[in-house]
């Protein structure tokens, strides 16, 4: 029987919400995690919401390049061309001549493919930089970009620098981030995408060296309805808002480096998709600037003309729920799939059930579920333990779901009535280490390293987790590698069947983050998560880097990653009541916005989680909140 006092908080870091690059600096520069070391284990305080990993290690975009903090023309910068020469009207010419793209060219050998054909129609290329102090950024770039397209189909990703002449009419489409300024981009990319046939999404930086010289710019101009060589990189306004389909998506105000405000002119010929707003320090709208070639407080984000479609900015830095990057996925979906038909699917998962977890409390959700005709899933934690007596008076304790029969009958009677069971990794903890917080299931990560800091710095020195703490991860635990997470898995997949229950088919991994390692050991018993993650170094190029080089990342729908697993998609977080840890609050009525932003997709989703200790009360809000604004609930392994 599990004693009334165990109705405590578990798990207060679930709900990380993936979404940013931990370091912007040269990967060489990064810190390693500190050696493990005997720390007073923290009891996690009652209520505490949960923590986002990448806010506590959260990635600049490419910094501010001297072109938008001097207002000049990046041609003009470069010496190839003159202010005056580009101030002028672009001149009138016809279209180049468009060219069908063989579809037969080698692949170099540096390229990488991942997802299935099951995924869909489309086959994809992405190109990334890899130059220069930031070339790290081009691979987690891609791997973002590549993550998306991966909903779609195949995905094969490239270094620009590696791509040869007519690669481009193999694939339905290519995806091309520019991370780093001035890449030098070989002339064969430029003619493809300038005179070929095949659908280009870009995004950043580079776009005026399709536009070089005065024949590149009036080509370009011909082609595309604007002026790439005359568009400046307007990082003088703030711009916290995108709107996209008629909704306002929020995009970070750290995002400083500038938006490429495309310069229209013929407006006959261009689609916007999406405006970037421009607001003053109080968030309200304002004209904006003069770089930005535009009337009013909006200019250009996003744009489509014949077979371009670009973006101001990679929108892959400093995520959140509502951002922008939504709208980002939306255009990568359009680009691979024109025409999509419209999804509006919802799921919603029980997290943190473990042996420590009182029946009644989980039978009360359970029973709200079913009797709304919700389908659910429930994320177990088979083995619980505390091995300091955190929670305990001292004393150490663990239990396994055999512990708790009166738990397990709620599990088959959830079980037959539409649930479905999910392994959130076996102890949600390691060993005796506090990792970050108490070596207490639920509470500490499993498959990665973790602590405190006093600061938001990864090599800050290491400190008793406080509520005003910032979370770190990065490393491999000790004595861990790919086969002792297999073994891990199994062993918590094999007390399911031990007492009654089905065998689950999806993991869930504990606080969304492995190492490199342990992915590649899940990966060898389950073909199949339900979560967020974490994209290390290394899976495009080869080149692994430190414990803190890692892109996370959450998802709209549902993808297939590099480590060969199928992601369903977690992408609106969690009811948590009070702040902690640097997060503030996230109320019904937050989760229930953020299914409103996913709207802007055409393959919309929202997909939440939510903890049995709260009153069933708050979870009614977010369902009834989601049914309303026209999203269907269904089995998370039916997620698209």
């Amino acid at each position: 029987m599990i004693r009334p006092s165990q109705k405590r908080r578990r798990g207060a870091l679930l709900g990380i919400v993936l979404a940013g690059v931990v370091a912007a600096l040269p990967a060489a520069a990064a810190p390693s995690a500190p050696a493990t070391a005997a720390e007073p284990p923290a009891a996690v305080p009652a209520e505490a919401p949960a923590l986002d990993v990448a806010q506590e290690a959260p990635v600049q975009a490419p910094p501010e390049p001297a072109a938008a903090a001097q207002q000049v023309l990046p041609l003009v910068l470069a010496g190839e061309a003159e202010a005056e020469e580009l101030e002028q009207p672009v001149e009138a010419a016809a279209e180049p001549q468009v060219r069908d793209l063989p579809a037969d060219v080698a692949l170099p050998e540096s390229a990488r493919s991942f997802s299935t054909e099951q995924a869909g129609p489309a086959r994809t290329l992405v190109l990334f930089d890899s130059t220069g102090p930031y070339a790290h950024l081009g691979e987690y770039y891609a791997l973002g970009m590549g993550m998306l397209a991966s909903h779609s189909g195949t995905v094969t990703t490239l270094p620009v620098t590696d791509y040869v002449a007519g690669l481009a009419g193999s694939y339905t489409a290519v995806i091309y981030s520019g991370s780093t300024y001035d890449e030098p981009l070989p002339q064969a990319f430029i003619d493809d995408v300038l005179t070929g046939d095949v659908p280009v999404l870009w995004s950043g930086f580079n776009i005026w060296q399709l536009a070089a010289g005065a024949e590149g710019r009036t080509a370009f101009a011909a082609r595309y309805g604007w002026d790439a060589a005359g568009s400046y990189i307007d990082s003088a306004d703030t711009v916290t808002s995108v709107t996209y389909n008629g909704q306002s998506l929020s995009r970070n105000a750290l995002n400083t480096g500038g938006i490429l405000a495309p310069h229209i002119t013929t407006p006959e010929d261009v689609t916007v998709l999406g405006s970037a707003q421009c607001s003053d320090a109080a968030g309200a709208a304002t004209d904006c600037a003069q770089v930005a070639q535009s009337t009013g407080s909006s200019f250009p984000w996003a744009v489509k003309s014949a077979n371009l479609t670009y973006i101001g900015e990679v929108p892959l830095s400093y995520l959140g729920e509502t951002d922008r990057y939504l709208a980002a996925a939306d255009i990568v979906l359009d680009t691979l799939q024109p025409g999509a038909a419209t999804v509006r699917q919802a799921a919603v998962r029980i997290e943190d059930v473990s042996p420590a977890t009182t029946a009644s409390e989980l039978r009360a959700i359970v029973d709200y579920l079913v009797g709304a005709a919700v389908p659910f899933q429930i994320a177990v934690v088979p083995v619980y333990t505390d091995p300091s007596g955190v929670y305990n008076d001292g004393a150490p304790e663990t239990l396994t779901l055999a512990d708790n029969p009166e738990l397990v009958e709620v599990l088959n009677h959830a079980v037959a009535n539409g649930g479905t069971l999910i392994q959130h990794g076996t102890r949600h903890q390691f060993s005796n280490l506090s990792n970050p917080y108490n070596a207490v299931s639920t509470d500490d990560f499993e498959f990665i390293r973790s602590w405190c800091s006093a600061v938001n710095d990864n090599s800050a020195p290491v400190v008793t987790c406080q509520n005003d703490s910032w979370v770190q991860i990065g490393g491999d635990l000790p004595g861990t590698d790919a086969d002792w997470a297999t073994a891990q898995v199994l062993e918590g997949r094999a007390i399911f069947t031990q007492v009654g229950l089905p065998e689950p088919t999806v993991f869930e991994t504990p606080h969304y983050a492995a190492s490199a390692a342990a992915y590649a050991g899940i990966g060898k018993v389950y073909q199949v998560r339900y979560e967020r993650e974490l994209l290390h170094a290394g899976l495009l190029t080869g080149r692994s880097g430190g414990d803190f080089d890692y892109f996370g990342q959450f998802f709209p729908y549902a993808v297939n990653d590099p480590y060969g697993t199928h992601v369903l998609p977690e992408n609106l977080g969690n009811v948590e009541l009070e702040a902690y840890n640097q997060h503030p609050p996230r109320l019904p009525a937050d989760l229930v916005a953020a299914a409103r932003a996913n709207l802007v997709g055409t393959h919309a989703t929202a997909s939440f989680f939510f903890h049995p200790y709260y009153d069933v009360s708050l979870l009614q809000q977010v369902v009834e909140g989601i049914r309303a604004e026209g999203y269907t609930f269904v089995p998370a392994t039916e997620l698209k």
